[in-house]
């Protein structure tokens, strides 16, 4: 079947096709991504149309965007799964390569110290050696025999020279062991600054393969972002037989995009309201009264409750920002206060929680789906301790914002209100980064 293109609503044509497989070790965390086998070619609604003269033309494009609506959340899965395979083999990279420098360190600073004790024992040693060849320099035996009465001083000085010869041998001996010693902690300390070096590469190699995954993940999202609504559409204008001219499919496609915020919104309200139940349960067990923070999703509440222990982060060394996080959030910050709560993605209209976030990224060209969960999947998770300005907050199914790097969040919480900057984090949540 011939495609052709709508001139109200052009599908990218050829698009990236199914998430390639990796392989990770431990220490190089090597991936091998393949090139797709093939591209994805959409539908347009020229298509639909010419498909709905014939019944098994029907059926066949029927099968077709059911196929591909399926599709597009396998390649997400699958490329999800290639990406946290990735993550959590730059984990062991990484994890390599801090004991590495551990060990190195450690080398480093014995070799030093052994360094200074040869020294110090080189130089004792050497002191004595002066000594005794100073005391040595008279001829005792001709002193003994024309000494008469003082030979019972020659006789304690002969004493004395055995007994500094004694000490001098544990001192040189000594000497020559802290050599030996200080030698061989430098030695060592070479070999394990060229293995750091070498768990360096392979740490360095590991990162770059796992962003590498992450934007298989990013892409696949976007995809899904871009077709799903408009492949629904077709779907549900051939199973239902109906006539749809090309302004009206654009509209259903809208309405489309709008029923899946509306139905995410739905489910993050209910759990905002779940965390808002325990959250009052819990603070009227420990005080006797109820009314702590309220939860994410469309409800964030102002006031913080203690933070939960976060999760793992799956990397050990959070990867940078390609962007500045502190100049995303100075950003945000000029629509607290002034864009209220709504399905939008725009100032000009409203914004919701992915709104906020989808719009004020894109102006830092950082491409970003709608919906929590795709959003969240975006990026890697860092940890409480490492996560900086301009990081996102999220509370898994319901809400998502922009961290300030002090504790506080940058969101559009619920309707009726405006986009606000909270002071406080509450409920469940975890930090990620984009990359």
């Amino acid at each position: 079947m011939r495609r052709t293109e709508s001139s109200a609503f052009r599908a990218p044509r050829r698009l990236a096709g199914p998430c390639a497989l990796i392989s990770a070790g431990v220490l190089a965390a090597t991936l091998l991504v393949a090139s797709p086998a093939m591209a994805t070619d959409y539908p347009s609604w020229d298509d639909v149309v010419a498909a709905q003269q014939s019944e098994n033309a029907k059926a066949t494009q029927i099968a077709e965007i059911e196929g591909l609506i399926a599709g597009l959340q396998t390649k997400v899965e699958a490329a999800q799964a290639v990406a946290d395979t990735a993550w959590q083999a730059d984990q062991s990279a990484q994890n390599a390569l801090a004991a590495g420098q551990r060990k190195a360190d450690g080398l480093a600073a014995q070799a030093t110290e052994a360094e200074a004790q040869a020294t110090t024992s080189s130089k004792r040693a050497a002191s004595l050696a002066a000594q005794f060849a100073r005391s040595a320099g008279n001829d005792l035996t001709s002193q003994l025999m024309v000494s008469g009465e003082d030979s019972d001083d020659l006789l304690y000085q002969l004493g004395a020279m055995s007994k500094l010869s004694e000490t001098s041998k544990t001192v040189f001996d000594q000497a020559e062991q802290d050599a030996n010693t200080a030698d061989s902690l430098s030695k060592q300390a070479v070999v394990a600054k060229q293995r750091l070096e070498r768990l360096a590469a392979a740490a360095a190699a590991s990162l770059q393969s796992a962003r590498d995954a992450q934007a298989e993940v990013q892409g696949a999202l976007l995809e899904q972002e871009a077709h799903e609504a408009e492949l629904t559409v077709q779907l549900n204008a051939l199973t239902q037989n109906t006539a749809l001219t090309t302004e009206q499919f654009n509209e259903g496609v809208r309405v489309e995009r709008e029923r899946q915020l509306a139905e995410e919104q739905a489910r993050a309200e209910a759990a905002a309201e779940a965390e808002r139940q325990r959250q009052a349960a819990d603070d009227a067990g420990n005080s006797g009264s109820g009314g702590g923070g309220s939860g994410g999703g469309g409800g964030g509440g102002s006031a913080p409750a203690p933070a939960p222990a976060p999760p793992a982060p799956v990397n050990v060394a959070p990867p940078s920002q390609s962007y500045s996080g502190q100049a995303v959030v100075d950003y945000a910050e000029q629509f607290v206060g002034v864009v209220p709560y709504g399905y939008g993605a725009d100032p000009s209209d409203s914004f919701g929680c992915d709104g906020l976030t989808q719009y004020v990224y894109g102006q830092f060209g950082i491409q970003l789906p709608r919906l929590v969960s795709r959003q969240a999947a975006m990026g890697v998770r860092v940890s409480a301790q490492d996560a900086a300005p301009g990081d996102l907050v999220v509370w898994p199914g319901s809400h998502i914002g922009i961290y300030d790097g002090h504790g506080g969040v940058i969101h559009s919480p619920n309707w009726g209100r405006y986009v606000t900057h909270a002071n406080g984090l509450w409920g469940s949540y975890y930090f990620v980064r984009l990359v």
